[in-house]
């Protein structure tokens, strides 16, 4: 996807990430289109129609990966109407096609711990669980 996009891609963000403001995934989409290290790709229908989106970026560091950089991917979304029919796996294995022809031994992932469809679609899709962990914050100066 391009900037160009925008519109299309804002739409599909929306769906898989409905708890950020339209601020926030504008902002996020303006940082994948600036970035060399990171990508967005549609999947489309014959005639054009939208079936979903997937995104990677190469990250300098993955948990539970050896190797470095490792590429990464950042989220994947399939239409409700077209989930089942293996998009979602057809954009992924674009995904690591590219990564494996570059070289890349590794492809990481992640997947929150209350996202069960999606963490079974990893599994059925090859990828392996490596650890699961609990992010913590303390804000500053409060």
């Amino acid at each position: 996807m391009r900037g160009s996009d925008q519109d299309l891609w804002l739409g599909m963000y929306r769906k898989l990430w409905a708890n950020h403001s339209d601020e926030a995934l504008l902002a996020e989409i303006g940082r994948v289109g600036a970035s060399s290290k990171r990508s967005a790709f549609v999947a489309e229908s014959q005639d054009g129609i939208a079936l979903g989106f997937a995104e990677y970026a190469l990250r300098d560091y993955a948990n539970g990966c050896n190797s470095q950089p490792v590429p990464f991917l950042e989220g994947v979304w399939v239409d409700d109407a077209y989930r089942g029919q293996g998009i979602a796996k057809a954009l992924i294995d674009f995904l690591i096609t590219r990564a494996e022809r570059a070289g890349f031994t590794e492809f990481g992932s992640d997947v929150e711990l209350s996202n069960y469809s999606s963490q079974l679609m990893h599994e059925r899709l090859g990828f392996e669980q490596t650890e699961k962990v609990i992010y913590y914050r303390k804000v500053l100066g409060s």
